[in-house]
């Protein structure tokens, strides 16, 4: 029987605190770092230097994490990235140097994805078949909810002084505490299984590029967003708010656009959102005063377009795989993002050191315009997806392939509908086993349930197979979309 909202919430309560408390450090650090580097003079490139790093430590995390929770366990693996990000965090307020700071950002890069792999490896853990859905649902809803408290936090103290990368510092080692005070046994061991960039790229090219785009756009707001709202003249607590409705936009809208994408063809939701970007991105060059005055309105709105676009392209490249694929390409497709996102802060940051802070909502314009016009153009190729055919949408968390795991979307039908039957069917009585046999203690070949054994089974993996395909044609990828 499946478990009520709040039994779940009850149930997961200490690791949803963990993830919470992570989330919130980390955002308030990343917007903390982007506004005290202008504070402290560094170049424009430099601050984008410095918020990349973060990016290139969070992929690494991705890579190598797996390994090392294997080798050490989740609770020492976790004990140790999150005393080492507090202790990261601290160190930026006493050595305030752009070199010192970007290797600071790789290394919390790579602490924060092994935490984020131990939680989510928890979260799976006590997840069961029947809740999986739920706790993927409230685990984003927690995590995206620390996110924009994060960002609220900047009105706790002034950003010129310590007490800030203390408030972070804390929030990463309370994260600490549920999970090294749980009494439940550790998860099992991590699968580090990912698909090949080549492999995805041909099942799905517009997926491949729709997630690397999805990476640069989230990088640049994340990274300089701080930077492009303090350029234009807001004090610290409107920057604050400038960057919580922006994830407040994305949050709420992220969950009704999957939705849409679910009854209409994916690909033109995915067209929509990115020409909508778009035109945010050009509305500041027409009425630079208007959007100044309103800027915290057009965060929001500029989120609503931001954040789903690497769920639509997830959930689009899913549509071409079957279950048992789904998690190793999902590891593929964090790195692209991750990769990808690394780029978004230089990008962002030069425009802005070079043509002012309105080149940032520019160079959204452009990325939109870019994926938008490959979507189109991407349209004429290959088998096309029918609406029957498209998979669920179920928004993740951009962190590990471990998220994918609490997914339903990775659930076998046919395997769960096998196992339903199994479940459901009664013994039979042993005075009825005794009549189905003959006298010498073999079954009729005629009798109900009994089949005979020249009688062929379907191959249920070979009928799945035969059914399935990519965005690049068939199972045999004779076309291309």
């Amino acid at each position: 029987m499946p478990r009520s909202p709040v039994a779940l919430i009850i149930a997961l309560s200490a690791t949803l605190f963990a993830a919470f408390a992570l989330n919130s450090g980390a955002s308030l650090q990343s917007s903390l770092l982007a506004l005290r580097a202008s504070a402290e003079g560094f170049a424009p490139i430099f601050t984008g230097i410095i918020m990349a790093s973060y990016y290139i430590g969070f992929v690494a995390g991705i890579v190598w994490g797996a390994s090392l929770v294997n080798r050490v366990g989740h609770i020492r693996t976790f004990a140790a990235l999150a005393s080492t990000g507090s202790a990261i965090t601290l160190l930026h307020a006493v050595f305030v140097d752009p070199i010192t700071w970007s290797l600071f950002r790789a290394l919390t890069g790579l602490c924060v994805s092994g935490l984020y792999l131990v939680i989510e490896s928890w979260l799976n853990a006590q997840a069961d078949n029947t809740s999986r859905g739920g706790t993927i649902a409230i685990y984003m809803t927690v995590s995206l909810g620390g996110l924009a408290i994060g960002q609220l936090l900047l009105n706790v103290s002034p950003i010129s002084s310590f007490e800030l990368f203390t408030v972070a510092s804390v929030l990463l080692s309370l994260s600490l505490v549920p999970l090294a005070l749980t009494r439940q046994p550790p998860p099992t061991a991590v699968s580090g299984e990912r698909m090949t960039f080549r492999r995805l790229y041909n099942i799905s090219p517009l997926g491949f590029v729709a997630a690397s785009g999805a990476g640069v756009l989230s990088g640049a707001i994340y990274g300089v967003g701080p930077v492009f709202a303090a350029d234009l003249g807001l004090p610290t607590h409107d920057v604050a708010y400038f960057m919580f409705f922006v994830i407040l936009g994305g949050m709420i809208m992220q969950f009704p656009i999957g939705k849409l994408s679910d009854m209409v063809p994916r690909q033109y939701v995915m067209i929509v959102v990115l020409f909508g970007l778009a035109i945010c991105g050009l509305i500041p060059l027409a009425a630079p005063d208007m959007i100044r005055n309103n800027l915290t309105l057009w965060g929001g709105i500029t989120g609503v377009f931001i954040m789903p676009i690497y769920g639509l392209a997830v959930a689009y490249v899913n549509d071409y795989l079957e279950p048992e694929d789904i998690v190793p390409a999902s590891g593929g497709l964090l790195i692209i993002y991750g990769a990808s996102a690394a780029t978004g802060p230089l990008l962002g940051a030069s425009a802005i050191g070079h043509m002012g802070p309105w080149a940032l909502p520019v160079c959204f314009a452009i990325i939109g315009i870019c994926v938008a016009s490959f979507a189109i153009y991407r349209a004429g190729f290959g088998r096309r997806i029918s609406i029957e055919e498209q998979g669920q949408f179920v928004a993740v968390p951009r962190t590990t392939p471990m998220a994918f795991e609490l997914s339903p979307i990775t659930d076998d039908p046919g395997q769960d509908q096998e196992d339903g039957q199994t479940a459901g069917s009664s013994p039979l009585d042993p005075d009825e086993i005794a009549e189905m046999m003959t006298p010498d203690g073999t079954a009729h070949p005629d009798d109900f349930g009994q089949v005979a054994v020249d009688d062929p089974q379907p191959d249920d993996d070979t009928e799945r197979q035969s059914g399935s395909g990519s965005e690049t044609g068939p199972a045999s990828g004779s076309t291309s979309r």
